[in-house]
C-alpha cells in the first residue's frame, strides 16, 4: 500500500482547478439540455428544459454525487 504525499498545493494550482470546474458546468448543462429536448421529441413524457432548469440540475446532481462519494469515502 502507498502512502500519500503530503505536499501542499499552491494557490494558483488550487484557483486554476477551481476555475475548470465551474467553466465544464455551462458545458454539461447544455449537453443536458440538448439530451433532454432531443428525448422530449421522442417521447412526449420527458420534459424539455430550459437552460436554467438544466444548470440547476448539473449542480444538484454534483452535490448528490460529492455527497455520495464523502460517504463512500472510508
Amino acid at each position: 500500500m502507498t502512502k500519500r504525499g503530503t505536499q501542499q498545493l499552491s494557490g494558483s494550482v488550487v484557483v486554476g482547478a477551481c476555475l475548470a470546474a465551474l467553466a465544464v458546468i455551462p458545458l454539461e448543462a447544455w449537453v443536458l439540455m440538448l439530451v433532454l429536448g432531443a428525448v422530449h421529441g421522442i417521447v412526449a413524457a420527458v420534459p424539455a428544459v430550459g437552460f436554467g432548469t438544466a444548470i440547476l440540475l448539473v449542480l444538484g446532481l454534483n452535490m448528490l454525487t460529492g455527497y455520495t462519494r464523502k460517504l463512500f469515502r472510508k
